[in-house]
């Protein structure tokens, strides 16, 4: 779904620091699935509010709902581990875009994601303009 290579560290612009938690593993010690969508979760909720921070006066509220979600595993995590997540921009539609994320232990990727993101109103999906538009495009790669 993208040209970007999102194994590689060197291309995120946003980073968040993650912690595998002994909870987060399945029976055989390995970090669980479901774990690294919450650790793609964090890293791409994190990366957004930061671009609303740019785009919006501090109290507006923006619904933003994701769409679709690519998760590619790469390598496995185990307990103790601290994690970095990086998120960049990949796409900007009239009413969605994407973000691209990676999950990675030091400089190794662990994990990938791609998600597709709706801005909403009360009556559907709604345009990205103004500021946050010209934010967003700024954004992009």
């Amino acid at each position: 779904m993208t040209d970007v290579d999102l194994t590689d560290p060197g291309g995120y612009r946003h980073w968040v620091a993650e912690t595998v938690r002994f909870s987060d593993t399945d029976m055989v010690g390995h970090v669980n699935n479901v774990a690294f969508a919450a650790y793609v979760e964090t890293g791409r909720v994190a990366y957004g509010m930061a671009l609303a921070s740019e785009a919006f006066d501090a109290g507006t509220r923006l619904n933003v709902v994701l769409r679709r979600l690519e998760l590619d595993f790469v390598a496995e995590a185990h307990y103790p581990a601290r994690l970095r997540v990086g998120s960049r921009l990949l796409r900007l539609g009239r009413t969605s875009y994407t973000i691209g994320t990676g999950v990675f232990a030091d400089d190794r990727c662990l994990a990938t994601s791609v998600g597709v993101l709706v801005v909403v109103g009360p009556d559907g999906p709604m345009p990205i303009g103004g500021r946050a538009r010209e934010v967003m495009t700024a954004a992009l790669p």
